[in-house]
């Protein structure tokens, strides 16, 4: 029987190659004229994640009656009580959620997308019902309305 042979080939260590068969980790850093080359995006930005969603419900809003607390949940299981004055704020997975409030008498919810590294921002206001007066004149005690409200970017 005859054994198959074995054969190594040997890489040129050129001025090109020697680059590219280091790790990144151990690349010299780009010069300053290197700058504008190959700027725009690049494989790192596509492939590396730019790190989980945040999401922020809060209740500080003017309108608010300041009264009772609301129950808060994200994707069916319940999240916090938020009271007003008060936020609740957590890490989430980029997609499609849902987000709802519940103050015992009245429901809202809310579906929104999210992407990777964004921070998106709710209002839940806990006001009274336009017909509060009348409520409050015969049984005494008005009748809260929930809404929540997204914020714009950067607010």
């Amino acid at each position: 029987m005859r054994r198959s042979a074995t054969v190594t080939a040997r890489l040129s260590t050129t001025s090109w190659v020697r680059p590219l068969l280091q790790p990144l980790c151990l690349r010299p850093a780009r010069s300053p004229e290197d700058a504008g080359v190959g700027s725009g995006t690049g494989v790192a930005d596509v492939a590396a994640p730019r790190g989980p969603a945040m999401l922020t419900v809060r209740r500080t809003d003017g309108q608010d009656a300041q009264d009772r607390q609301v129950y808060i949940a994200l994707d069916g299981a319940d999240w916090g009580t938020l009271y007003y004055g008060r936020e609740l704020t957590c890490e989430i997975a980029p997609g499609r959620h849902t987000l709802k409030a519940n103050n015992t008498l009245v429901r809202h919810t809310v579906e929104f997308d999210v992407t990777p590294g964004e921070h998106v921002r709710f209002q839940c206001i806990n006001k009274t019902h336009w017909t509060g007066m009348l409520f409050m004149a015969f049984l005494g005690a008005a009748v809260l309305t929930v809404k929540l409200v997204r914020e714009p970017h950067g607010a």
